[in-house]
């Protein structure tokens, strides 16, 4: 559940461990559905910098900081029981900043759901995976490799899977681990994210090896492949079990860079009429547009930063989203 602020005199020195912080209290605006959120509390973050409205997942220690955030989650999910009507979720400390949402806003979107999605997707400005056929094809364009060490797990997770057929799209595109669910969508993500967890750790399986190899990120190399395979691994599990409902928070609501947004919300547009429709003419113009696609942006850049009319107008109305954070609540109330 939302929790209350944390009294100053019950916050650990900065140095100190310090016990989760469980959410107990309910906010006014999911009163009829029970939530548990927490944000992670990292080694390199202060109290402080946490959204009060969040519980705390402590992750101070660092035990195992090769796995990151998985580790903590992974703890609670294998330590704790869950209530199956109630929703959790574990958000970076980074949440509020990357999606201009406070625990009060998360709150609201999730009581208008009135318990019927299995998952709430948070992530923000998804528009650079838009531009590929999946998360995962994204993924090889930011970590060479990763499409092909993706594709092998897979293949043992479900012998039947074809990556490459893959079509991800706003409806279940998920960033960050910043989506929030009930037990029925944690214990299928566990499931799957244990087996990779099972791989990597073994010292005799290549693919374990190819999991713990480094890769680029940010400028560096000293982050494991494993953590960005499993980073895709919930839009995995949302494509291939329809019966699993989710809502998506409005996934083009960005801070920046909004001359990127019209084409990526035309190639989202396309991929889900090809995932609804089937028909292979809505693929081939995806591919034609995404192939494209720094030409047009650099269009619509250039036409917003001379003032063009119809541009200026689209990219203003798009920056809007972001503001205040209310995107998806205007789209809710609409609809």
């Amino acid at each position: 559940m939302l929790a209350a602020p944390v009294p100053p005199e019950k916050m650990p020195a900065e140095n100190v461990p310090a016990e989760n912080v469980p959410a107990e209290n309910v906010a006014p605006a999911c009163a009829s559905v029970p939530v548990h959120i927490y944000q992670i509390l990292n080694h390199y973050t202060s109290r402080q910098d946490l959204d009060p409205g969040f519980g705390v997942l402590d992750n101070s220690a660092n035990e195992r900081p090769d796995w990151f955030e998985y580790w903590p989650i992974r703890k609670f999910l294998l330590g704790e029981p869950l209530d199956d009507d109630a929703y959790y979720g574990f958000l970076s400390p980074k949440f509020r900043q990357k999606t201009n949402l406070t625990a009060a806003a998360v709150g609201r979107i999730i009581g208008r759901g009135g318990g019927a999605p299995d998952v709430f997707l948070f992530s923000p400005s998804i528009h650079n995976s838009a531009y590929f056929l999946n998360v995962f094809e994204h993924g090889e364009s930011e970590h060479p490799g990763l499409a092909a060490v993706a594709a092998r797990l897979i293949a043992r997770l479900d012998p039947a899977a074809v990556l490459e057929d893959l079509v991800s799209d706003s409806r279940n595109t998920v960033h960050s681990n910043y989506f929030v669910a009930k037990p029925r969508f944690w214990r299928a993500w566990l499931a799957v994210n244990e087996r990779l967890f099972e791989i990597a750790e073994s010292a005799d399986d290549p693919l374990g090896a190819e999991l713990r190899a480094p890769t680029a990120y940010r400028g560096r190399a000293d982050v494991q492949m494993k953590i960005f395979v499993m980073e895709r691994m919930a839009t995995w599990i949302l494509t291939r079990d329809r019966a699993l409902s989710a809502h998506a928070r409005d996934p083009f609501a960005a801070r920046s860079r909004i001359y990127k947004l019209p084409l990526a919300i035309v190639c989202d547009a396309l991929k889900i009429a090809y995932a609804t429709q089937g028909r292979r003419q809505y693929r081939d113009v995806f591919r034609l547009v995404t192939g494209v696609r720094r030409l047009l942006n650099l269009q619509v850049r250039l036409g917003d930063a001379l003032g063009v009319g119809p541009i200026r107008a689209s990219t203003r109305a798009l920056k809007s989203y972001w503001q205040s954070g209310a995107g998806s609540e205007r789209a809710d109330e609409e609809r």
